[in-house]
């Protein structure tokens, strides 16, 4: 009993001293200068209608309470206006003013003049800190404050009060930008209230309470949910819809008897009001008893966590005023077809064997006034509407799309494979079709599909487009889609193999080019309603990101700002693209960047980092905040003297594993000429996805010094058959359609599963390995990382492993783990490939003389 006792107390002694090192090398690496506190990344908030004016937020590692004010009427340093300091809500208002509010106070700038004018709300003219809201209506010719007293007080552009609403619950504007829809408290009572023009307006007034308020996609509609006291019984309680009719400025009171308090009702629109489908859902909890029960038959999984929904639907016609209960008996998924007669029905859980993440299912299309149901048979989970409900499109199981006419059921299969989304025209007479070659477009009435000749060797997608999600809760793509051919379309074109994109103004079959991208990134683009400007940020390898103001038809675009100027290490990357073909003759690319300083003549170590296809953004900017997966950063790799290289990946029939490896070693045989790179000492690092090929590899190649592996999988065989808390599914459905992509069941391909399993080959690995993982890890859970670093051991190998507290499979940012972690990587990589000592947590491990 005693010698067991001193071994516990031997063991706590030993986690103190782990942990106080842990604190002290935390300590250590706080005090050192972080160069990435002072860059920041640059978001575009706001772009005033006439595109003078834009506001930017430089968003720092910790902070983002810094903005830029910019004018696009002049460039480089002459465009910047001003800067303001802890503001987060913008908006412009008529004659050039900005109104900014952050931490309770609001000011609204003169961006011609200047003047800056502290707005104050409060009777006797002092300055009030609790402003809690803002924003403007009627573009910009009112602004609006409400205050934490539940006041709106709304002013004309010149800032004299026209109206001051006491008792404020929540507001919203309509999507004409034209109305006020206010709820308060009256007394006893609870109104809606509508500010329109200079007069407000009680619409509404209810002894209930107002639960929530919504506008209809069109605006045609004002939902209201209202809770409502039971009679008799001061305990029990119900809930009504009241609608509000905004183009005739009357009410409406569906009658849909008594609705449990408990029930969450979503309404989706059809046809511009002319009706609306209301889902009723009942969350029931997951029980907790004795014993839980799991059946083989089960296609609800996700119940067991997130408990279960029991679903009944309604459809409410405005003319007469009619509400309908659509049968749910025999299928329990209904879903709005845009289309008050026509709905898609099915069982979710039918055909859910976990295989797939989001599996097909068995549709039927209902007919309510029939009461009928026409056999679809199966169908992926993707569905496009038109706009007036008349037709709808749906892939099959050959993945190929089904043209559907509701009223007719008549079905036309479209012949052509990978066609992507689809959206209608508004008159329903026409698809269009993104692609990977081309836009498509589909004649209704004729039956043709033809190439519209955008782009016949690239990727083009539709940008603006009038998209609303038939079915939010789901994950699944049922949408009513639409695109207005006969207004100016944006199009973007993204070239095979990159990021690049080039944007289009497509106007009734001209194209003009707005933003193309060669050199360099657009990351982030707004364009004026008819596509004639545009404003957008751009970087590019050897320079940070900038904001750039062009106008269609002119070639150059005008910087109006360029964010991190002290940065003078970009300017002197240097990156070279490298061709190889893998063992099966696929074509691929690595990205090879170079040291800091690189002095030819000179050999230098290497990092090779892996996840899947890396080479297409090659001109991403390296700043000091890009340092995703954790602890890896390039640039900070570059000027410590590394090479860095970043291989492309590609699953061929060999397996996930296999061909990593045949990947990786084919790419760098394509570097074995290279003068620069010393070969004797290069590392391999992945993390999650990177991390699993890491271990495999580390179990068959003989290129590597070292290797560091972040949250990876190491046992194929156990994930497989394991339950994923972040899906709620078992996790087979990854290997089989998914990352990992092995095109067969286990069953199936036993050989294969274990061919490419790390752990089947532990004991092979034959350089030093750090392994790290957070212990919240639910993705790829930390116990992978635990069984790879139990092999290891076992097997006498030399590995440190790292687990941190708290932490789950990207860490949280600015974190101490994330810090410790950073420090951790550049201290084993500096050990093993630079030939550093004195590291005594890995001296601990790797003895001075063993090298």
């Amino acid at each position: 009993m005693l010698r067991i006792m001193a071994i516990n107390i031997n063991k706590l002694l030993i986690l103190f001293f782990i942990l106080l090192g842990m604190v002290c090398y935390a300590q250590v690496q706080d005090s050192v200068k972080d160069e990435s506190s002072t860059y920041y990344n640059i978001a575009v908030n706001k772009v005033s209608n006439d595109g003078k004016w834009v506001v930017a937020t430089k968003v720092y590692r910790q902070n983002y309470d810094t903005a830029v004010v910019l004018t696009t009427g002049k460039s480089g340093a002459q465009s910047l206006i001003g800067t303001l300091i802890r503001k987060y809500q913008y908006s412009f208002v008529k004659d050039n003013q900005l109104l900014a509010l952050g931490q309770g106070k609001a000011v609204l700038w003169n961006l011609l003049t200047g003047m800056k004018k502290d707005l104050k709300t409060s009777q006797d003219g002092t300055e009030s800190e609790n402003i809690t809201q803002s924003g403007t209506m009627e573009k910009g010719q009112k602004y609006f404050l409400q205050t934490s007293d539940s006041i709106i007080h709304i002013y004309n552009a010149k800032s004299k009060l026209l109206e001051e609403i006491n008792r404020v619950q929540y507001f919203r504007v309509s999507s004409s930008g034209s109305v006020l829809y206010i709820v308060k408290k009256e007394g006893k009572e609870t109104q809606l209230v509508k500010y329109f023009g200079n007069k407000a307006d009680v619409m509404y007034s209810t002894p209930g309470m107002i639960r929530s308020m919504e506008e209809t996609p069109s605006g045609s509609i004002i939902i209201l949910k209202e809770e409502t006291k039971g009679f008799g019984n001061t305990n029990s309680s119900s809930q009504k819809l009241v609608l509000f009719d905004t183009r005739r400025a009357e009410l409406i009171f569906p009658d849909m008897n008594d609705i449990r308090r408990d029930e969450y009702l979503r309404c989706t629109e059809i046809q511009n009001g002319k009706a609306i489908m209301v889902t009723g859902m009942t969350h029931i909890p997951a029980e907790k008893s004795t014993v839980d029960i799991w059946y083989g038959n089960d296609g609800n999984l996700e119940a067991k966590q997130e408990g279960a929904f029991v679903k009944r639907y309604w459809i409410w016609k405005k003319e007469g005023n009619k509400v309908i209960k659509i049968p749910s008996d025999r299928f329990s998924t209904v879903i709005s077809l845009n289309n008050p007669d026509y709905f898609l029905m099915f069982n979710r859980d039918e055909l859910q064997n976990y295989s797939t993440l989001f599996p097909p299912v068995h549709g039927f299309l209902y007919d309510l006034n029939k009461g009928m149901y026409e056999d679809l048979g199966i169908m992926q989970a993707e569905v496009s509407v038109s706009h007036c409900g008349s037709h709808f499109i749906y892939k099959n199981k050959e993945d190929l799309w089904v043209l559907v006419d509701t009223e007719t059921s008549r079905r036309v299969v479209l012949p052509k494979k990978d066609l992507k989304k689809g959206y209608f025209s508004p008159d329903s007479k026409a698809i269009f079709f993104e692609s990977s070659n081309d836009l498509w477009k589909y004649d209704v009435e004729a039956g043709k599909l033809i190439a519209l000749n955008i782009d016949q060797e690239n990727e083009v997608n539709v940008i603006t487009k009038n998209e609303t999600d038939l079915y939010p809760e789901s994950g699944y793509n049922f949408r009513k889609s639409i695109v207005n051919v006969s207004a100016p379309v944006l199009l973007s074109v993204t070239q095979k193999g990159s990021i690049e994109k080039t944007y289009l103004k497509w106007d009734r079959g001209k194209l003009q080019t707005l933003i193309a991208s060669s050199a360099s990134n657009i990351t982030w683009h707004k364009t004026d309603e008819s596509f004639s400007k545009a404003v957008y940020v751009e970087e590019s390898l050897n320079e940070p990101p900038k904001i750039v103001y062009k106008e269609i038809g002119k070639e150059q675009g005008k910087v109006v700002f360029k964010s991190n100027p002290q940065d003078k290490i970009s300017e002197i990357i240097r990156m070279e693209t490298i061709s190889f073909k893998n063992k099966e003759g696929v074509s691929l690319k690595g990205l090879l960047y170079y040291p800091i300083g690189y002095a030819r003549g000179r050999k230098y170590p290497m990092v090779v980092h892996i996840y899947e296809v890396q080479s297409r953004n090659p001109n991403q900017y390296l700043s000091p905040l890009n340092n995703f997966p954790v602890g890896f950063s390039i640039r900070k790799l570059l000027k410590e003297g590394y090479f860095v290289y970043l291989p492309d990946i590609v699953n061929g029939s060999s397996g996930v594993g296999l061909s990593a490896l045949d990947c990786v070693e084919s790419s760098l045989d394509a570097l074995q000429n290279h003068v620069g790179i010393d070969a004797k000492n290069v590392g391999l690092i992945g993390h999650s996805f990177g991390g699993f090929r890491t271990d495999f590899i580390a179990g068959h190649s003989n290129r590597f010094k070292t290797y560091i592996s972040g949250a990876g999988a190491s046992d194929l065989t156990r994930m497989y058959f394991s339950y994923n808390e972040t899906s709620f599914t078992p996790f087979y459905w990854q290997f089989e359609e998914g990352q990992y992509n092995m095109h067969a069941s286990y069953a199936e391909n036993r050989k294969s599963y274990k061919e490419n399993n790390p752990i089947e080959n532990v004991h092979k690995v034959n350089a030093p390995i750090l392994l790290w993982t957070g212990t919240e890890d639910k993705r790829i859970v930390w116990d992978q990382t635990m069984e790879f670093y139990i092999g290891l051991k076992r097997n006498k190998k030399d590995v440190v492993a790292l687990f941190y507290p708290g932490e789950a499979h990207v860490f949280t940012i600015g974190s101490k783990a994330e810090k410790d972690l950073a420090l951790r990587i550049q201290d084993w990589l500096d050990y093993f490939l630079k030939g550093k000592r004195n590291i005594s947590w890995i001296e601990r491990q790797i003895k001075k003389d063993a090298l």
